[in-house]
C-alpha cells in the first residue's frame, strides 16, 4: 500500500507576531504544497530522503523507546531531522509505529523554494503536517476529527522542530486550507480557526523579496524583547493585534476600503516594532515595494516574519494590481503566481483520495 499526503503552504495576511499573544491573525492556504510518499520498504529497512536536499536514502530503525536511529551517515539534514520528531511525537500520542511494516519515506518540499532560497511560504509547517497525517494512516490510526485538537498536536511536534516557537497559524492553514481567522490561547495552544470569506473585489498580489529570513532567529529576539519588558515592543504588539482584529472584521463586511487602508496602518505598525525590537522587519527590499505599490494604488506589507521573503499587495483595481506586479519584475523582484488553496491536507491510498480536513 503506498500513501501520500499533501499539503498547502501559507501567506500571513495580517496579525504577525501579535498572533504569540494571543490576538487574532488572518492566514491564507496557498497552492504550493508538500508532498510525502510513503511506500513499503523493499529490503525491510526504515529509509527517508529529501529531493534536493538529501537526495540519497538515509536507513535509519524505530528503537525501543519510540526514538529514530540514523543508520547511514550522521544526521545534518532538518526535513529528515523532522521524520524523527514527528515518530517520537505519534509515539507520545500512542501511535506505535514499532510493529508495522517498514517503509520509504520521501518529503518534497521543493515548491517552496525558487533556485534553492526559501520563498516563506511555510514549508516546514506543511512538511509537519502532511509527514504527521500519512504516518497516522500508515500507522493505522485515525486522526483527531476536531481541527483545533489536530493542531495542537502538530504544535507541539513543529515547536520541537522549531526550537520551542510559533504561533500555530502556518499549521492552521496546511491542515485546513482557505482563509481562516485563527488565534492561540494564553498557554500557546489553539483556540479557535474560523474560516473567512475574502470579499469580491479585493485582489491580492505577493512578491518574494529575493532574500530569505529566519523566523526562528527573528521570534527569538522579539522573546528576549518581551521577557526584558520593553515597553515600546508590548505597545507595538498591542497595536498590531488591534489593527488585525479591525482587519478582519471589515473583510467580513466587505468593507474593502476601510481594509485597504488598514494595511497601510498595519505595515506602519510592523515598522514600529522592528524599530523597538532591534528587528529589521521592513527591510530595504520591502520599504522598495511599498513605494512601488503607492505609485501603482497598491497597499504592500510584509508576510510573516520580515526581514525579507514575501511581500503582499492589497488592492480593489486589477489593473493597479497588473501595474505593481510589472514595477516589482522591472525594480529586480519576483512575483509569484500564487493562488488561495481551498483544500487542507489530503491523503490519498493509491488512486482514491480522501480529504482530512476542508474549509
Amino acid at each position: 500500500m503506498k500513501l501520500r499526503a499533501t499539503a498547502p503552504g501559507k501567506l500571513v495576511l495580517l496579525g504577525e507576531y501579535a498572533v504569540l499573544f494571543g490576538h487574532p491573525a488572518l492566514v491564507a492556504a496557498v497552492d504550493r504544497r508538500a508532498v510525502v510518499d510513503v511506500t513499503p520498504a523493499s529490503d525491510g529497512q526504515w529509509s527517508a530522503r529529501a529531493p534536493g536536499f538529501a537526495d540519497d536514502p538515509v536507513d535509519f530503525e524505530i528503537t525501543g523507546d519510540r526514538g529514530v536511529r540514523w543508520l547511514d551517515q550522521p544526521l545534518r539534514q532538518p526535513r529528515l531531522d523532522l521524520v524523527g520528531e514527528v515518530i517520537a511525537g505519534l509515539s507520545g500520542s500512542r501511535i506505535d509505529l514499532v510493529g508495522t511494516d517498514a517503509a520509504d519515506i520521501v518529503l518534497d518540499t521543493r515548491q517552496f523554494f525558487d533556485g534553492g532560497s526559501k520563498l516563506g511560504l511555510g514549508s516546514s509547517a506543511a512538511l509537519t503536517v502532511a509527514l504527521t497525517e500519512v504516518l497516522t494512516r500508515w500507522g493505522d490510526a485515525d486522526a483527531p476529527e476536531d481541527a483545533v485538537q489536530q493542531l495542537d498536536r502538530l504544535l507541539d511536534l513543529h515547536r520541537r522542530f522549531q526550537g520551542g516557537r510559533g504561533s500555530g497559524v502556518d499549521l492552521a492553514a496546511s491542515l485546513v486550507g482557505g482563509v481562516l481567522a485563527y488565534r492561540s490561547d494564553r498557554a500557546g495552544g489553539a483556540a479557535s480557526i474560523e474560516p473567512v470569506e475574502l470579499p469580491t473585489g479585493l485582489w491580492i498580489v505577493t512578491v518574494w523579496t529575493g532574500r530569505s529570513a529566519s523566523t526562528p532567529a527573528f521570534l527569538e529576539r522579539l522573546d528576549q524583547e518581551v521577557q526584558r519588558g520593553t515597553g515600546a515592543v508590548a505597545d507595538a504588539l498591542a497595536e498590531i493585534g488591534e489593527l488585525a482584529a479591525a482587519g478582519i472584521r471589515e473583510l467580513r463586511t466587505g468593507d474593502v476600503s476601510a481594509f485597504l487602508a488598514r494595511v497601510d496602518t498595519f505595515a506602519d505598525a510592523m515598522e514600529s516594532l522592528g524599530d523597538s525590537a532591534g528587528l529589521d522587519i521592513l527591510s530595504d527590499a520591502h520599504r522598495r515595494l511599498r513605494t512601488i505599490g503607492r505609485d501603482s494604488g497598491v497597499r504592500v506589507k510584509p508576510s510573516g516574519a520580515g526581514g525579507g521573503d514575501m511581500a503582499v499587495g492589497f488592492t480593489d483595481d486589477p489593473e493597479a494590481a497588473a501595474r505593481f506586479t510589472d514595477g516589482a519584475a522591472a525594480a529586480g523582484f519576483t512575483p509569484l503566481d500564487l493562488s488561495l488553496e481551498p483544500m487542507g491536507v489530503q491523503v490519498s491510498v493509491h488512486d482514491s483520495q480522501f480529504n482530512i480536513h476542508n474549509s
